[in-house]
């Protein structure tokens, strides 16, 4: 990609090969003086370039304790794009240090919606590569010799606390309106005694050594930002069971796992600076921080975990298509700088930039996401081979729903691999979920059932001899329409005589015939379901709905 700067150098370059000066480098700088500047220019903005798309090794660290939600999938998402957009790689580690929260099956369901998602990984626990095991509860040794480091190197020191004074700790600092964090009771132990209580085995965390002054980040969707160490607590790195604590495992196998890139949740901010002073105590690089900002309800409040409709697999039962959800989420706190918002995968890897996150909060609305499945759906829908793959997930379902309803030609047209096509291109237009197609489907494959309760509800709506007037003159018109002129066109010319000459409104016309042919109150365009519905069955219906009402 050329930068800004180094197309302007070039055109200064050429205005001085042709020994002519533009603006002010006439009256301050000679050509020759001009020229190494823009050399330096030159080289710089190389460098910035190639900085920019240099290899990303980036990576999706989830705990498993439940379900994947939406913010998850951004994070996913987010890093799978940096990864392809640079040539580098993705990785999928499991954080599972805290046992008592982790969820028996989870991980496998985690890398379920991830392929789902298709959101593919370079290495990770179920695909390998050279710096695993990428699960954290394999890698216990690597940390408790990391903690014995810090140890040795007077970063760290052993807590002797007890559950219960630490309790109190806490309370006394809320009662008072202090920073609640821990009071360094252990930090000035002597090391006799310390060497005598680990003799004795009594039970111990270690924590890490905050040092006086202050931490500076520059995050990449937040900039500069300062933190006291007055407000940064001596926090445990390794528990007295002898497992880590995020705070380690994660420094310790980025670090060892070569990352880059940090990309994150916003509530990780507050543990940044405890991750830096541990990247300095170990005398290591950082990787690059983008904190992602926060997701939040139309209301302002804060997306919870818990809410059904943010987890994954919720969405992929409710309809929606795996590209639609990640175009969806790729807009949670990203914007590509323009009105586009229709994305694939690939474009989105084409157009995704760090700098175009946002820091304020996303905004989850719902509709949005239905409005971005419906697009996505009806592109499937225009390409023949997703539109077969579409036609073989859809057609089981809608057999298995109507199977006792339908009669056998209904059966044998539900097969039919032409008409079911073209009863898919037919509601594409109404249909915003997956699971939406059998409703504006139905009428397509099942006679209305005039006893059910819905219809009886509508029924009471319209008036008995319109219905009789309607369905009698349609009765008429269809009868008369040869079977090789049967099309929408003659369809549609029949409904217009029919308002025309008995004096109704097309819309009353359509109301009508809806409730004779189909039952529903809404649908698809009564033309389409006559002209597909064929003549001898629109004439079958039209009787059955005369039988009914008379």
């Amino acid at each position: 990609m050329r930068s800004p700067l180094s197309t302007w150098c070039k055109m200064v370059l050429q205005r001085i090969s042709g020994r002519s000066h533009i603006g002010l480098f006439s009256f301050a700088y000679s050509p020759a003086s001009t020229l190494r500047l823009c050399i330096r220019i030159a080289a710089f903005s190389t460098k910035v370039n190639h900085a920019e798309q240099a290899p990303a090794r980036v990576r999706f660290a989830p705990s498993p304790t439940g379900y994947l939600h939406l913010g998850g999938l951004r994070t996913a998402l987010f890093n799978y794009l940096l990864a392809r957009q640079t040539g580098g790689s993705l990785i999928l580690r499991v954080e599972d240090t805290d046992q008592a929260r982790t969820v028996d099956g989870a991980v496998n369901h985690l890398i379920k919606m991830l392929d789902w998602a298709g959101l593919t990984f370079d290495e990770g626990p179920t695909v390998g590569g050279k710096v695993g095991p990428y699960i954290q509860s394999e890698r216990t040794a690597l940390y408790q010799e990391k903690a014995d480091r810090l140890l040795k190197e007077g970063h760290a020191y052993r807590c002797f606390c007890t559950s219960e004074r630490l309790d109190k700790v806490r309370q006394m600092a809320k009662r008072t309106g202090r920073i609640i964090g821990y009071d360094q009771h252990c930090r000035h132990l002597d090391a006799a005694e310390v060497e005598q209580r680990v003799k004795h085995g009594l039970p111990h965390t270690v924590r890490f050594k905050v040092p006086e002054g202050k931490t500076v980040m520059e995050d990449i969707v937040h900039g500069r930002i300062e933190f006291s160490h007055r407000a940064v607590d001596d926090s445990i790195i390794l528990k007295s069971d002898g497992l880590p604590t995020y705070h380690l495992a994660n420094v310790v196998d980025d670090h060892m796992m070569g990352i880059t890139h940090v990309l994150r949740g916003e509530e990780w901010v507050s543990s940044t600076p405890k991750h830096l002073l541990l990247y300095k105590a170990f005398n290591w690089q950082p990787p690059k921080f983008a904190h992602l900002p926060l997701l939040v309800n139309k209301d302002g409040s804060k997306l919870s975990k818990r809410q059904g409709d943010v987890h994954i697999e919720a969405l992929l039962d409710k309809g929606y298509l795996p590209e639609a959800l990640l175009n969806f989420v790729a807009f949670l706190g990203w914007g590509p700088g323009s009105t586009k918002e229709f994305y694939t995968l690939s474009e989105l890897i084409r157009d995704f930039k760090l700098e175009n996150i946002n820091k304020s909060p996303a905004v989850v609305s719902y509709d949005k996401l239905n409005y971005l499945n419906k697009l996505h759906i009806a592109r499937r829908l225009g390409d023949p081979e997703e539109r077969d793959k579409l036609v073989a997930k859809l057609r089981p379902v809608l057999q298995e729903q109507f199977d006792s309803l339908m009669d056998e030609e209904a059966k044998r047209l539900l097969s039919d691999d032409v008409y079911f096509t073209t009863v898919l291109m037919a509601v594409k237009e109404r249909i915003r979920l997956l699971t939406e197609v059998p409703k504006f489907s139905q009428p397509f494959f099942i006679a209305p059932n005039f006893e059910a309760a819905e219809t009886r509800t509508w029924r009471s709506k319209l008036e008995t001899k319109e219905i009789e007037l309607v369905v009698g003159q349609m009765q008429q018109k269809v009868t008369k329409i040869g079977d090789s002129d049967w099309n929408t066109d003659t369809v549609k010319r029949a409904l217009n005589e029919i308002a025309e000459e008995q004096g109704l409104d097309f819309v009353q016309v359509m109301k009508n015939l809806r409730y004779a042919l189909t039952g529903t109150k809404v649908g698809v365009d009564m033309i389409t379901i006559i002209h597909l519905l064929g003549k001898r069955r629109t004439l079958e219906r039209l009787q059955t709905a005369l039988n009914f009402i008379v």
